[in-house]
This record gives C-alpha cells, structure tokens and sequence, in this order.
C-alpha cells in the first residue's frame, strides 16, 4: 500500500509540475496553428538549397507536430516539391521539440536545458538536411500543385483554440500518459543512484539510452518525465540529452515511411546522423555545459504551489476528456450511417497507421490529390474511408498512402446510380 501511494504521489508531482508549462505551450500551439499552416510552409520549401533546408529546420523547431504526426506532412511536402534535403531537415528538427515540449523543458530541466535542446533541434535538422541533399540520391522532379488548385484557408479563432486545447493534446495523450505513468513509476522505485555508477560511466549510459531511445515511438513531450525521472535516478543529463533528441526523432515508423518516401541512402544517413548527432550534443554538454544541478532527488511535493495543483488537475481533465471524446466518437463510416454519395464510383477502404489527426488530414488531403477523387471521408478511430469519384484506380490509392507512411486493405468498389 505503501507503495503505490509513493508510486501516485510522484506521478501526480510530475503531471502537477509540467501542468502549468504544458498549458502555456498549448495556448501558443494553437496560435502557431493560425499563422504557420501547412500549405504556408510548403509554398517556402519546393526549391532545392540551403535556403530551404534553414528555413524548413527553423520552422520545425516551434512547430506543435508530434513524432507521428510529422511522418504524413513530410511526406506532403516532399509530394508537393520539397526538396529530400528540405523534408529531411524539417523531419529531424520538428519532433525534437515543439512549443509545449521547450516551455515544459524550460519548466522541469531549467532554462539553459531548454535553449540547449531548442539549438541542438535547430543545428541538427539543418547539418542532416544538408547531408542528406549532398550525398543522397539526386532529387527527383515534383508535380506542384498550382496554388489556385489548394487555396490556403486560415482558421479561426475558436479552431485555433480548439486545436491548442483539444486536437493537440488529443494527439499525445496516450504518449503522455504513458511518459507521465513510466516516470511514476521509475521514481518511486528506483534508489537515487540507480544509474549513477554504470561501469564506462557517461560513455555507458550514452549507449544505453540510444538502445531504448532509437527503435521505440517517444513523443518530445511525453519524453520529458521519463527523461527527469531516469536523472533522478541517477542517470547523468547529457544521456537523457539522447533520448529527448534521438527518442522523438527516430523510431519503427519514421524509419519506414522515410526508405519509401525518399529512399534507402537517405534513410541510412538519417538515421546514422541523428545517433551521432545526438552524441556529440550529449558529450559537449557533459563536458562544458553540465553543472550537476540536475540531481536533486524525489522532493517534487515540496516545491507545488496551488498553481501547479490547479494546472496538474486541468491537464488530467484534459487528458481524460481526449480519452472519453476517442472512446465515444462516432464511427460514422462504420456504423452505418456513411454519407450519401452522388459520384459514380464510391471506393471502401481500411487505412491502417493514422494515430493522430494530422495523421487523418494528411489522409485526406493526399487521396483528395489524385485525380479521380472528387469527395474523400476518412475516420480516425476506425481508419475506414470512403472515396466518391469516377474510374478510381486501387493501384494509385494505395501507392499513395504509402507515400505518405500508411498501408491500406479491404479495398472494394461499387458502382452507383448519379441519381441515386
């Protein structure tokens, strides 16, 4: 019993200090939703040139984009013209970071933490990018869509503040709550110096951290607690530095959708240069920047005032609403209630690997692209969709979900009545 009320307390320490930060950062994502919109940003990154790839790392750093939902809009922005050096850059700098993930740093690892991780998302995505167009396969030409055939829509008020409080953390609840749960646990059952005296000591935590950073799905956000809760236990910061930046970066799925998107060399060098990447920022922060003001121990509970309370059990509501509104939502392409379709052709599908709902838009807009497809539906909790259009090809529906990072099956189409 003892046990678990430790266990809950520094669970609810962790989600009660990152409240307030996360709040904050999820009022400026829904700003940053209103002003850097996707069809903006791919209007800036279809040339190839260093230009691009600066300009696709410095806008990925803020960008509220978690690790899966990155995968299906570089995947846009390479269809729509982007340069592989460009889409790389913006690939690596992107997860890394985002609004609430720096103001949670900023919030938990202190400010010189948080500047630190902001430049390494920045100089990182910059130096892959450029690897990637330097010594990777020669880009090949691009279709672009005129601007006329896409009008770049800016949302409201209200959806930029639905996005911020309501679609954001909807998209990394369960990798928070998964963070928030791990780190619970971790500290409330590992000694304080579980970590500290590996033998190798920082060489070996480095690699050890790269073990479970690289192959596994860690959001930059999610990631923050396990990170504090590993340092509590000992592990020095400059290793956890690998997990915050190689865990969001690279994963099963990112590696994946990058070999079919931009190809085997470039998914080689990525990846190769996001581990090395991520130890060279770790070493040069143990050696110049770590002042050991880090460890200090399970004494959470000590430092919450009423605003941090307050904020931990609004994010907990939020976090619990996203959970309801998933478990409840209306499979309406499944339940038997599917939209009346007056196109000649209407095409069912199963999309699989849509975790989020950038996810489900970057789904949408990519079968809207192909030419047949006159009227799209797409249901996030089920992934079945529907396509209203005439002579739809199987064949370029699917190569275009896998384009974009996802497989599809139960493909079926039937012919319908214009009338009926």
């Amino acid at each position: 019993m003892a046990l678990i009320q430790q266990y809950l307390t520094e669970t609810w320490a962790l989600v009660a200090e990152m409240g307030p930060y996360l709040l904050l950062g999820f009022l400026v994502a829904g700003l940053l939703h209103r002003w850097f919109r996707q069809k903006w940003i791919e209007q800036r990154l279809g040339s190839p040139g260093w230009k691009s790839i600066a300009y696709a790392s410095l806008v990925g750093v803020p960008m509220p984009l978690c690790s899966c939902g990155v995968i299906p809009v570089t995947a846009s922005l390479r269809g729509k013209g982007a340069s592989k050096g460009a889409a790389t850059s913006f690939l690596t700098s992107t997860p890394q970071t985002g609004i609430d993930s720096i103001l949670a740093t900023y919030g938990l690892l202190g400010p010189l933490f948080a500047i630190y991780r902001v430049i390494i998302a920045f100089v990182s995505g910059l130096a892959i990018g450029a690897m990637v167009e330097r010594f990777g396969r020669k880009n090949e030409p691009v279709e672009k869509k005129s601007k006329s055939d896409d009008p770049d829509q800016i949302p409201t008020w209200k959806q930029s503040a639905q996005y911020g409080f309501l679609t954001l953390p909807g998209d990394i609840a369960g990798s928070l709550t998964i963070g928030f749960l791990l780190a619970g646990l971790i500290s409330a059952m590992a000694p304080d110096n579980l970590l500290a005296n590996l033998p190798g000591g920082v060489y070996s935590s480095i690699l050890l951290t790269t073990l479970i950073a690289t192959p596994f799905y860690i959001c930059s956000t999610g990631s923050i607690p396990l990170a504090l809760a590993l340092i509590e236990s000992g592990l020095p910061v400059s290793a956890a530095l690998v997990l915050l930046i190689a865990g969001p970066a690279t994963n099963i799925a990112t590696i994946t959708t990058m070999r079919n998107t931009l190809g085997n060399r470039e998914t080689f060098i990525y990846v190769a240069s996001i581990v090395v990447f991520s130890w060279i920022a770790a070493l040069f922060f143990h050696e110049f920047l770590d002042t050991g003001e880090f460890h200090f121990g399970h004494h959470h509970m000590h430092g919450l005032t009423f605003w941090h309370r307050l904020s931990g059990a609004v994010l907990i509501a939020m976090l619990g609403f996203s959970y309801w509104k998933m478990s409840h939502s209306s499979n309406s392409l499944s339940d038997g209630k599917k939209p009346a379709y007056r196109e000649s052709e209407l095409a069912t599908l199963t999309i699989q690997g849509m975790t989020c709902s950038h996810c489900r838009e970057s789904a949408i807009e990519g079968l809207k692209s192909l030419p047949f497809a006159s009227r799209v539906d797409v249901d996030l909790k089920s992934g079945q969709a529907l396509i209203g259009g005439t002579d739809i090809d199987s064949e370029a529906v699917s190569r275009k979900l896998a384009s974009l990072g996802f497989t599809s099956k139960g493909f079926s189409l039937n012919h319908q009545d214009r009338n009926g």
